[in-house]
C-alpha cells in the first residue's frame, strides 16, 4: 500500500526514497526519518526568506516518499547552500544534502536546469569564480576595492585545466 498526495494524487516513489538516503548514508541511516518537522531549519533558511524554500517541508515530503513533485519543481534550485539547516537542526537532517541528492535525480533523469544555474557553472568553469571580484560603493558614495578594505587578494585556481577537470568529475559524482 502506498500513500497518495490527495493535492497532488501523486503516488510515493519508495524506491527513490530509499535511493536518497542510500545517497545520504554517509550522514546517518535513513536521514528523513529523523527530522520531527520542528522547522529550525526552514527558520534559518535565506531562500526561505527570499523565496520561500522551506526546508523542513521537502523533508517531509521525501519522508512521505513524494519526490516526483519535488524533483519536477523548481524549489529544490532555489536552496542558497548556506548549511544553516544543517547547522541549526536538532537531529542532525541536513536538508541541503537532501536538495543536492534531489537536484543530482533531477539532472540525471534529464530535467532542465534553470539558466541562471547553468550560467553561474559556465562562470565557474571559465574563471574559476562565480563573478569577477568588483569594487563596492560605500555609504559615501566612494568605490573602494577589496585591497582598500584591508582585504586579501581573491585566488583564482592556478592551474585551470586541472580546476575543471577536478569539477567535472566532481559534477558527474554521485553524492
Amino acid at each position: 500500500m502506498t500513500i497518495t498526495d490527495l493535492t497532488s494524487m501523486g503516488e510515493s516513489q519508495t524506491e527513490l526514497k530509499k535511493e536518497i538516503n542510500e545517497r545520504l548514508q554517509r550522514l546517518q541511516d535513513e536521514i528523513s526519518d529523523y527530522c520531527y518537522q520542528c522547522a529550525k531549519c526552514t527558520s534559518g533558511c535565506e531562500a526561505h526568506k527570499l523565496l520561500e524554500l522551506e526546508p523542513h517541508k521537502i523533508v517531509a515530503l521525501l519522508k512521505k516518499g513524494l519526490i516526483d513533485e519535488m524533483v519536477n519543481s523548481d524549489v529544490i534550485w532555489t536552496c542558497m547552500s548556506c548549511f544553516k539547516c544543517r547547522e541549526r537542526c536538532p537531529q542532525n537532517v541536513a536538508p541541503v544534502e537532501v536538495l543536492f541528492a534531489l537536484k543530482n535525480i533531477a539532472v540525471a533523469s534529464g530535467q532542465q536546469i534553470p539558466g541562471n544555474y547553468t550560467a553561474m557553472l559556465q562562470s565557474v568553469l571559465s574563471m574559476g569564480l562565480l563573478q569577477e571580484v568588483k569594487n563596492v560603493l560605500t555609504r559615501d558614495n566612494k568605490t573602494v576595492s577589496r585591497t582598500n578594505l584591508g582585504l586579501p587578494e581573491v585566488s583564482k585556481p592556478t592551474d585551470h585545466t586541472k580546476f575543471q577537470m577536478m569539477l567535472s568529475k566532481i559534477a558527474v559524482e554521485k553524492v
